[in-house]
C-alpha cells in the first residue's frame, strides 16, 4: 500500500535489462570479441556473433558480440544496447558467426509487437534458466512472463530486435542451433 493513496503499491516491471557493471561488461565483450573472431570458436559460435559497423554519426567502426536468434526462419539480434540505434534505417554490416565474416543487412525492427512476440517466444524456447542469460534480461518471480510482460519491457527497457539478412553464402548453411541445453 502506498501512503499516499492508500492503495495497493504497483508492480515494478516484470522484465528489465539484465544488471551490468560497465568494467565486467568489457571484459566480457573483449573476451567473446577475442573468441569469436577464432577460425574456429566453438558451440558459443552457434548463438553468438560479432557484429562489424560503422557507427552512424561518428563513422568509427565498432565491433560489438550479439545473440543470434531464428525466429520464424529468419535471423535476429536481441538486444537492449545503444548500438542498436546505428540499424533504425537498414544498413550495411558484416557478421562475423560460427567462424566466417559475412556481408550483411541489418534493421531494427520498429514493430512493438511483433518485438515482444519475438522475446516470448525465445522465452519459451530457451527456458527460465538460459533465457535471462541468452536474451540479456531479468525477470522478477512469479508465473511465466506474458505477451503483456514482453511488451511492457519493449516500451520500458527498452528490449529490441534487428533483423539480419546475410548478403552471401547459403543461409541455411549458417543456420543457428537453437537447441542448446538450458
Amino acid at each position: 500500500m502506498t501512503a499516499a493513496t492508500g492503495q495497493p503499491a504497483p508492480a515494478g516491471p516484470r522484465i528489465t535489462r539484465a544488471p551490468r557493471n560497465a568494467t565486467e561488461q568489457a571484459v566480457t565483450n573483449a573476451r567473446m570479441t577475442a573468441l569469436l573472431s577464432r577460425p574456429d570458436p566453438g558451440p558459443a559460435a552457434t548463438h553468438l556473433a560479432l557484429v562489424h559497423f560503422t557507427g552512424r554519426r561518428s563513422k568509427q567502426p565498432y565491433t560489438v558480440p550479439a545473440g543470434v536468434h531464428r525466429l520464424d526462419s529468419a535471423l535476429y539480434l536481441a538486444t537492449s544496447s545503444s548500438w542498436r540505434h546505428n540499424f533504425t534505417d537498414t544498413a550495411d554490416a558484416e557478421l562475423t558467426w560460427q567462424g566466417r565474416r559475412t556481408p550483411a543487412r541489418l534493421r531494427l525492427v520498429t514493430d512493438a509487437h511483433l518485438t515482444a512476440r519475438g522475446y516470448l517466444e525465445l522465452w519459451q524456447r530457451y527456458g527460465p534458466e538460459a533465457g535471462p542469460r541468452r536474451l540479456g534480461i531479468a525477470v522478477t518471480d512469479g508465473p511465466e512472463p506474458t505477451l503483456d510482460d514482453f511488451g511492457a519491457a519493449v516500451a520500458d527497457v527498452p528490449l529490441t530486435l534487428v533483423a539480419v539478412t546475410l548478403e552471401t553464402g547459403n543461409s541455411a548453411e549458417l543456420a543457428v542451433n537453437e537447441r542448446t541445453s538450458r
